[in-house]
């Protein structure tokens, strides 16, 4: 019985896809549905990996392949989408296939064909399969050292080192240095899994941090975190209670050279 976890969008789309796995050829069990970036993180923590994971990209809380950054998950994975902009990250992310929206009973059960022959292929237990998968994903997985900006005229790279933090407002994405402010065409959806997660958080939908910019944390209203950095911001950043704690193991074990007050 090979163990399926699925990782969708909402509710519709997550039943959806089971009952389609269940009708399909081969000997597949849905182990679990899931729909946020942070509950797919924790499970994945507390639980012995699936053998194969499905995970739409375009998640409530972020894209999917957040899900597995810094995640020890050998498993295979099957991402779904509506649109074709990310089907390089996906076989950069232990992706085996890349399956658009609206899901086709024919193309989903070649997908798991797909996964079947490669199981076989690498030997009958999945042991071996992933490891060789993992292999060539984190051989392929590199981060920045530098982004492309816009300053007047020119497109300029500017050091990831130097950065304090990226800010988006009214549809503009700027990247703030402790000198200089520049302008990117990118999103910071597409940003954040460019850059080192040892160094970059992605805060709320505002605000993606450099770690070295965390002074202190704060309790906020509602559980969630208040957090005062080394530069002024044009609003509070503001840790959500969902990200809360996942903020505060991140900061705790890459930061420990700041004097951190958290009350929470």
């Amino acid at each position: 019985m090979t163990k399926v976890l699925i990782i969708a969008s909402d509710a519709n789309a997550g039943i959806e896809l089971s009952q389609m796995i269940g009708q399909a050829a081969g000997d597949f069990q849905v182990c679990g549905i899931l729909y946020k970036i942070s509950e797919a993180r924790q499970w994945l923590t507390d639980n012995n990996a699936p053998q194969l994971i499905f995970c739409d990209i375009e998640l409530e809380d972020g894209l999917g392949f957040e899900i597995f950054r810094n995640l020890p998950v050998a498993a295979p994975i099957i991402f779904c989408t509506d649109c074709q902009e990310y089907a390089l990250k996906a076989f950069e992310n232990n992706g085996i296939d890349y399956l658009l929206k609206p899901l086709n009973p024919d193309r989903l059960e070649k997908s798991l064909k797909k996964f079947t022959r490669l199981k076989e292929l690498f030997g009958e237990e999945n042991t071996s399969y992933s490891k060789r998968i993992s292999n060539v994903a984190s051989g392929m997985n590199s981060y920045k050292s530098s982004m492309l900006v816009y300053f007047q005229d020119k497109i300029i790279p500017v050091s990831l080192d130097k950065l304090d933090y990226i800010y988006y407002n009214n549809y503009t994405v700027n990247v703030h240095t402790q000198n200089a402010q520049y302008e990117t065409r990118d999103t910071l959806n597409n940003i954040i899994t460019t850059l080192n997660p040892r160094d970059f958080f992605r805060a709320n939908r505002q605000f993606i941090l450099h770690r070295k910019s965390v002074t202190s944390i704060q309790q906020y209203f509602g559980r969630k975190l208040l957090v005062g950095t080394s530069f002024p911001t044009p609003e509070p950043v503001i840790i959500s209670k969902a990200n809360a704690t996942e903020f505060l193991k991140w900061v705790e074990g890459l930061n420990h050279e700041k004097e951190l007050v958290a009350n929470y």
